[in-house]
């Protein structure tokens, strides 16, 4: 009889809870409910974006800056990216104490830079609007990505 090892017993628990935890995004219509949150994201960017000389105007959960419109919307608010790192911390065994501080920290620090990367964004469309899309795409799905691993990783290095 083969028995699984720690990490494949990971590895299935967090498939397994990140597919349980898309169904229920989907059942409870979760992009229909981050309105609030895609507004404060605004409001806050373009605030930061002020800071630094930049000219631009929140409309609702909308940017305008130089006859562009930049839409805050549900994939801008980083939940699905909460969520990843929400199963992994909780697929991982450890204690609920670590999971819940874990998670909180997570929150805390990715929400500062998804409202410093929506900042850079809107000064970018403002200054260089043609290379908005390449930031917008590459460069700050990237930087998201690298960060999520990194803090999950440095999460699990310090409960060892």
């Amino acid at each position: 009889m083969y028995t699984l090892t720690p990490p494949q017993i990971f590895g299935a628990r967090f498939v397994s809870l990140l597919f349980l935890a898309s169904i229920a995004t989907w059942a409870v219509a979760l992009p229909d409910r981050l309105t609030a949150v895609q507004r404060g994201l605004a409001q806050s960017a373009s605030a930061i974006a002020a800071l630094t000389g930049g000219a631009n105007r929140v409309v609702d959960h909308k940017i305008f800056v130089r006859g562009l419109t930049l839409d805050i919307n549900y994939e801008c608010t980083g939940a699905y990216v909460l969520l990843i790192l929400a199963t992994f911390l909780v697929a991982y065994p450890a204690s609920w104490a670590q999971r819940i501080l874990g998670f909180l920290i997570g929150v805390a620090g990715l929400t500062l830079v998804n409202i410093l990367r929506i900042s850079v964004l809107v000064r970018v469309a403002e200054i260089r609007p043609d290379l908005f899309p390449y930031f917008h795409e590459y460069v700050w799905q990237g930087v998201f990505l690298v960060l999520v691993i990194a803090y999950a990783m440095r999460w699990v290095e310090r409960l060892r």
